[in-house]
């Protein structure tokens, strides 16, 4: 600790310097009085702080130019372990890519602009979906944000011409016959199976949201349910749509405590789905267990306002409603279409 001294009438601080491995000894020019030897080892406080400050401020550093690719994405695994499991699993899946061109043992000092920009430009080429391929752009973008704030590699941006662009598709929703096969089969199917679809279609969760459902969380005289959003981390609370009462009485019955359905996870959710709709003929036309939220969230937006469907799906923007489920059927634009005269008097 730096420390105050008297010599020869005058107040002197004296401190070890690390980078230099010796104590070091400075006059303050002050005259040794009880006054002035207040202010001397405040002066030396000040010093040992911003010398500590200075020394952790080198050690990181030194640290960080020794950190290899490998640890440096297990510290960035580490701050991300909240996230979703799929988010997870997406960053594990960009990182054996990435570590294919940039050795996970090398130094992360290897890592710069125009290696990063030729990674990007060799993967656009790989034989995956332009999303897939946007995917991991963005996976490298997050991996890259984080090595620069943690100053593993100096900061550089990446040109604009190189970077992804993402697909944008026509929304998928379930046509009005296939839905009516979907819901006129289920008679056949066990209790877990027929509730998972009826909670789908007329909730519009997702399928992590349903897989939170407990019995307790239903609340049958209220007509409200609530679940933990893994995806948005929040705990919420939705009314229950008048034909999925019955439905979820019966399975509260059936189950009595516990989970509403039983299901690892919502892959396993999916895969069950696709082996119906495949048995139904309905396989090979882009649906899925996501189609009943997008379906839900496509009707409903042409009878509700945007605000109501945004917080009965556990948007936690408006405009994620508005910018990917806002679609009006072709009878409503044509009525729509009709209220437009035109200019009157003319051919």
């Amino acid at each position: 600790m730096a420390s105050v001294f008297n010599k020869k009438g005058k107040i002197y601080i004296s401190w070890y310097d690390w980078a230099k491995s010796k104590t070091q000894n400075k006059s303050t020019k002050l005259d040794y009085t009880p006054t002035n030897m207040d202010k001397a080892k405040k002066l030396a406080e000040m010093l040992q702080s911003e010398l500590d400050k200075k020394k952790q401020e080198y050690e990181k550093q030194s640290l960080v130019k020794k950190s290899t690719i490998k640890s440096a994405f297990e510290h960035f695994l580490q701050n991300n372990s909240t996230k979703h499991s799929k988010t997870i699993k997406d960053y594990r899946r960009f990182y054996n890519l990435f570590i294919k061109t940039f050795s996970e043992d090398s130094q992360c000092t290897v890592i710069d602009k125009i290696g990063i920009e030729s990674w990007i430009n060799r993967i656009k080429v790989l034989p995956y979906q332009q999303n897939t391929i946007h995917g991991y752009f963005k996976q490298c973008n997050h991996f890259l944000n984080f090595l620069f704030e943690y100053n593993y590699v100096p900061m550089f941006k990446i040109n604009t011409s190189v970077k992804t662009k993402p697909e944008v598709k026509e929304i998928i929703v379930f046509s009005d016959e296939d839905l009516r096969t979907i819901f006129n089969n289920l008679k056949d199917k066990n209790s877990n199976f027929y509730t998972m679809i009826y909670l789908a279609y007329y909730t519009g969760l997702r399928s992590s949201d349903i897989l939170t459902i407990t019995v307790d969380r239903v609340d049958l005289d209220a007509k409200t349910l609530s679940y933990y959003s893994p995806k948005t981390k929040r705990y919420l609370i939705i009314p229950i749509h008048e034909k999925l009462v019955p439905i979820l009485r019966k399975r509260v019955e059936e189950v009595k405590h516990g989970n509403l359905l039983v299901y690892h996870d919502y892959d396993n959710m999916n895969k069950a789905f696709n082996r119906y709709l495949k048995v139904l003929g309905l396989d090979g036309r882009g649906y899925s267990m996501r189609i009943f939220r997008k379906t839900f969230i496509t009707n409903a937006s042409q009878v509700m306002d945007l605000s109501t469907v945004s917080q009965l799906v556990g948007h936690k923007q408006i405009t994620t409603t508005a910018k990917y489920y806002n679609k009006v059927d072709l009878q409503r634009k044509k009525k729509e279409l009709d209220k437009f005269k035109g200019i009157e008097g003319a051919e």
